[in-house]
């Protein structure tokens, strides 16, 4: 018998809920207004509370009354000190010689705050509150040289000074614009600097122009710059730093009209690094013009290394400038040949004047005070000290024994040549048999220039047959020179004119018979041709007498700046007074 059941309730529990009534158009209507005003009275609560809040005064601790004591004078109230633009500085305290500072390779910046110690200040220049002296018993050291591309012992001269201005404490931010301005249009970030250099073609107003400077400022800018300084001697590469900035617009008008006029406001000229013409704008909208002297400090300078490939790559990896290595190539010229002599691994130091500016940064380089070479595979060396009261104050390079490095020839007459053809019989690469060589041949790019090797008188100097070219200079002791294939004569360098030792003749070439671009060179001893790279030429000029012990005098203080620094080790401070280590 089959069972039946009443599925009426089950049915009805799997049916889907009822949705809920919908809301009326005007509840909806003020349910949002409800939200919106909270949300609203929120956010003015909020501000409220971080416009008015304030840091509440700390309680200040009660003092206890004092016991009963008779009673004392007051002492007088010390007397205030007057405002003035520089601030007095906590002295700190001077660094330790064994501060050790490392300069990575490149060449060090003057702290510009001690820029202007070194030379003597302006007369309108505000006094400054010095710290007190110091007693004797601290006095800095012997100053030693910077060394270039290592480490380096601090002084107590690399101290900071002992006082600062007082505005050096503040940001110097560019002051807000008036609010006329403001609400005139947007407001602009205020004026900036443009660093514009001068190409090849181009006058002053040329590069203003291509700054954006208005043509009214450039006018005016170029007639007062002109009264210190021939725009005609301009040469490309020369930089302006200028002063600019731009009218407040609206950005109505920024849309329409594109980029506006710029308004030169100022300019800093360098002809040379001791001198500087500045423009700024006066009162009546036209430009004041001056030509101030910069005065320089004269740091001491090291620089030593390895040579690695060539004696130019490896110094310019330490940091040395490339007057520096020309010093050095010219200084050693005469014991020297450094396309053939120079292996990797020699070495080679200097110590020299550099010349900060007020900025800190290098503006220019002074003498070479010494200067040594270890070359040959470190098999030879030498080494030369400058004498600057040497041939009346021209001054001159001496070893320690006050031998000259200056001998009557130099040992090669142009600089990156390459020894193509040795002296000696040889095939001759065009008449095509042996000919006897009676020079050696420098192969160079075309136009390298060709310097006399001594001091003499040219004897001949233009065409010469297979010779090209050529010039023949006759010097002391019966000897004489011949260059030839040279692609120009220098003007002024004929028969009969004298030339100093260094002094640019001409240039490479490749006329008469030749087959490429090179200097053929010759040496004649007494009207016999000699081997111009196995000759031994006798040495200069050697000091004697009262010259001899000046320049000793000179040699000592520089051989005290060469002394070796104390070993290195993990120590970089030092308690002098319990002569123990500080860390």
């Amino acid at each position: 018998m089959t069972e039946t059941r009443d599925c009426g309730d089950l049915y009805e529990d799997w049916r889907e809920p009822a949705p809920p009534p919908p809301i009326r158009d005007g509840a909806r209507a003020y349910l949002a207004v409800g939200v919106a005003m909270l949300v609203m009275l929120a956010g003015a609560a909020f501000i409220a509370f971080i416009a008015f809040e304030a840091p509440e005064a700390a309680p200040q601790p009660a003092i206890a009354a004092p016991a009963a004591q008779s009673p004392k004078p007051a002492p007088e109230p010390a007397p205030q000190p007057t405002a003035q633009p520089l601030a007095v500085a906590l002295a700190p305290a001077a660094p330790e010689p064994d501060a050790v500072v490392e300069t990575r390779g490149r060449a060090p910046r003057l702290n510009p705050a001690r820029a202007g110690e070194a030379t003597d200040g302006e007369a309108d220049a505000p006094t400054p509150a010095l710290k007190p002296a110091a007693d004797a018993a601290d006095a800095a050291p012997a100053q030693r040289p910077i060394t270039l591309g290592g480490a380096f012992l601090a002084s107590a001269e690399d101290a900071p000074p002992p006082f600062f201005f007082a505005d050096d404490l503040s940001p110097r931010r560019t002051p807000p614009p008036p609010l006329a301005a403001a609400y005139a249009g947007d407001a602009t970030d205020g004026p900036r600097m443009v660093v514009v250099a001068l190409k090849k073609g181009e006058a002053f107003v040329d590069a203003l122009k291509r700054a954006g400077v208005r043509a009214e400022d450039r006018n005016a800018a170029a007639y007062a710059f002109g009264k210190h300084q021939n725009l005609r001697m301009l040469r490309p590469g020369q930089e302006f730093a200028l002063r600019v900035a731009e009218p407040n617009r609206t950005i109505f008008q920024i849309a329409t009209e594109g980029p506006g006029e710029t308004h030169l406001l100022g300019l800093e000229y360098r002809p040379d690094p001791e001198n500087r013409i500045v423009l700024a704008r006066n009162a009546e909208g036209g430009f004041d013009a001056e030509k101030n002297f910069v005065n320089l400090t004269t740091r001491l300078v090291a620089v030593h290394g390895r040579i690695e490939g060539s004696l130019y790559l490896s110094a310019k990896a330490v940091g040395a400038p490339d007057e520096i290595i020309a010093g050095l190539a010219d200084m050693f010229a005469y014991d020297v040949d450094f396309q053939r002599e120079i292996f990797g691994g020699d070495e080679f130091e200097a110590i020299f004047e550099a010349r900060y500016d007020e900025r800190g940064e290098l503006a220019g380089i002074g003498d070479i005070l010494y200067g040594r070479l270890n070359w040959r595979g470190r098999t030879k060396e030498k080494g030369y000290y400058y004498f600057a009261d040497y041939d009346g104050g021209k001054g001159g390079y001496f070893d320690r024994a006050g031998q000259s490095a200056r001998r009557l020839l130099m040992k090669t007459p142009v600089d990156g040549a390459r020894l193509s053809s040795g002296f000696g019989t040889r095939r001759h690469p065009i008449l095509g048999y042996a000919k006897a060589h009676k020079g050696v041949d420098f192969a160079a790019p075309r136009g390298t220039p060709i310097k006399a090797a001594g001091d003499g008188v040219v004897e001949r100097a233009g065409p010469y047959g297979g010779f090209g070219n050529y010039i023949r200079i006759r010097h002391a002791n019966g000897y004489q020179t011949a260059y030839a294939h040279l692609h120009a004569i220098r003007r002024g360098v004929r028969a009969g004119a004298r030339v100093r030792q260094g002094e640019i003749i001409g240039y490479v070439g490749s006329t008469g018979r030749s087959t490429g671009p090179h200097l053929h060179y010759e040496v004649h001893q007494n009207g016999k041709a000699v081997n111009p790279q196995t000759l031994k030429i006798a040495t200069g000029e050697t000091l004697k007498g009262a010259a001899l012990e000046a320049f000793k005098a000179v040699r000592d203080r520089i051989d005290a700046m060469r002394l070796p620094p104390e070993p290195p080790s993990g120590l970089l401070a030092r308690d002098d007074a319990e002569g123990k280590s500080a860390l």
